[in-house]
């Protein structure tokens, strides 16, 4: 028995000396040996052109909207966000010349006359020249609004043809359930995405249309034409008919130009998504049809059930195969009607530290780009705060991509840092605060070369164009 004990002990003796020596050579490829990069972080805003209400706001000659624009865009720059999301198809018209759908009357306020510049490709030009992605909004059923039933809708353009169209009491809407408008859908998907360089695809939550009172939704025939005994309830057939539109806007772009995103921002309250707009998200991120969700939680933070404490809880809870960003709704602050936390801009703060607390949260989108402008409460106060540093996007890909090359000759000359070229990529100069401790971005850039302000040690990352980051360089002393 002692015998036994011995033979025990010994080789309990040799399995921890085993033990150790693992751990150490572990320990030796952990990040505690090397500088941690920061989150990577989305930092978009809306910027909504119905009715002009962002962009153009009512100006109709080109250079007064090009010298708007691009005063929006320096002043996201100057505040490190990163996108931004324009609605190029508010309600059937188009910021391009479509085969499709006329052009915005938003643009030359008539939407018979073409304008006299390519209006999507200045709006993305100018953002990709401050290194800012474009994600182009649209929105996939409206056409047309008015007052009410007794007000007349606009007259119906020529290239929509009318048997695809279905009126309500104060809105028009291409027909969800009419294969020939799912199809028409994906076309024009398939158009933006092959004439122009945008970074996404984005719609927000006007999938079937909300209804006032008792107006219900009419689509008994088209039920009894496409349902055909292969639904077990009108609204799995409704919902079946969103679920095709967003599946295959999906596939249209793996097919045509996989490295765009595709994003969707429903309405805070899940319910009302599924049993009034039939946009089953749940099922989306669980199949994988998008790749970003944004869920628009604009309300105060709280511990009521409608409040944004519990919105973001529910929303992180239940997205699976795609990212989760939170949508701000900048518009409320300073609005006497919003209630009493919307009356200074320290509830915006609360929300932003609430959603940091959320690991799966990878970005936020601000509604709208105006409510910068206006900066009621000083809600700009608590974005420069929020946003203080630099920030690069995540990785939003459907497939696992390559990380580029460590830049190579990281040196110190005078002020400036250097290093060699990484092709296909721009470049994150980053100080470090030690092994182990999160560093700083300094810069994103696409210059090899960077003129530093302080003392310290720095490092640099490759970034390619799927926001897919290299290993560290060597550290360098300023």
């Amino acid at each position: 028995m002692k015998h036994f004990k011995l033979k025990h002990l010994i080789f309990i003796a040799i399995a921890a000396i085993i033990a150790s020596c693992s751990s150490n050579n572990n320990d030796e490829d952990t990040t505690a040996t090397k500088p941690i990069v920061p989150k990577k972080e989305l930092r978009g805003v809306w910027m909504a052109t119905v009715w002009g209400l962002d962009w153009p706001m009512g100006n109709y000659d080109s250079q007064s909207q090009q010298e708007l624009y691009k005063s929006y865009l320096d002043l996201f720059a100057a505040n490190n966000i990163n996108a931004v999301f324009v609605q190029i198809r508010g309600m059937a018209d188009a910021f391009y010349d479509s085969q499709y759908e006329p052009w915005s009357k938003n643009i030359t306020g008539d939407a018979t006359q073409k304008p006299d510049y390519d209006v999507l490709k200045f709006l993305i030009d100018e953002a990709h020249k401050r290194g800012i992605q474009f994600h182009a909004w649209i929105n996939p059923y409206r056409i047309a609004t008015r007052t009410d039933k007794n007000a007349s809708f606009p007259a119906l353009d020529p290239k929509i043809p009318k048997e695809w169209v279905k009126d309500y009491n104060k809105i028009r809407i291409y027909n969800p359930a009419m294969p020939e408008v799912q199809s028409r859908i994906t076309d024009i998907v398939k158009e933006i995405i092959s004439k122009y360089d945008v970074d996404g695809i984005h719609m927000d939550d006007y999938f079937y249309p909300a209804l006032d009172g008792d107006e219900k939704i009419n689509d008994d025939a088209e039920y009894a034409t496409y349902g055909n005994g292969k639904y077990s309830s009108v609204e799995d057939f409704r919902r079946d008919n969103v679920n095709k539109v967003i599946q295959d806007i999906q596939k249209a772009i793996v097919d045509t130009k996989p490295k765009v995103v595709f994003s969707i921002s429903p309405a805070a309250d899940n319910d009302n998504n599924y049993n009034n707009l039939y946009a089953d998200v749940v099922k989306w991120s669980q199949e994988g049809w998008v790749d970003v969700i944004i869920p628009q939680l604009y309300f105060a933070t709280g511990s009521a059930a409608s409040s944004f404490n519990q919105r973001l809880y529910w929303w992180s809870q239940f997205t699976y195969k795609n990212a989760l960003m939170v949508g701000y709704g900048l518009y409320k602050f300073g609005d006497p009607t919003a209630g009493d936390k919307f009356q200074t801009s320290d509830d915006l703060k609360s929300q932003f530290d609430y959603a940091a607390s959320k690991p799966k949260v990878q970005g936020s989108i601000l509604y709208s780009a105006k409510s910068l402008l206006d900066n009621k409460v000083n809600i700009m106060d608590v974005i420069k705060k929020v946003y203080s540093r630099p920030a690069l996007p995540p990785f939003l890909g459907r497939t696992t991509v390559a990380a580029p090359s460590i830049p190579a000759d990281v040196k110190i000359s005078g002020s400036n840092i250097s290093w060699d070229t990484v092709n296909g990529s721009r470049y994150a100069v980053y100080k470090s605060n030690g092994a182990g401790q999160t560093a700083y971005l300094v810069a994103i850039t696409s210059s090899t070369t960077y003129s530093l302000s302080e003392k310290g040690t720095y490092f640099v990352t490759a970034v390619n164009a799927d926001n897919v980051e290299s290993d560290i360089s060597t550290l360098v002393t300023y």
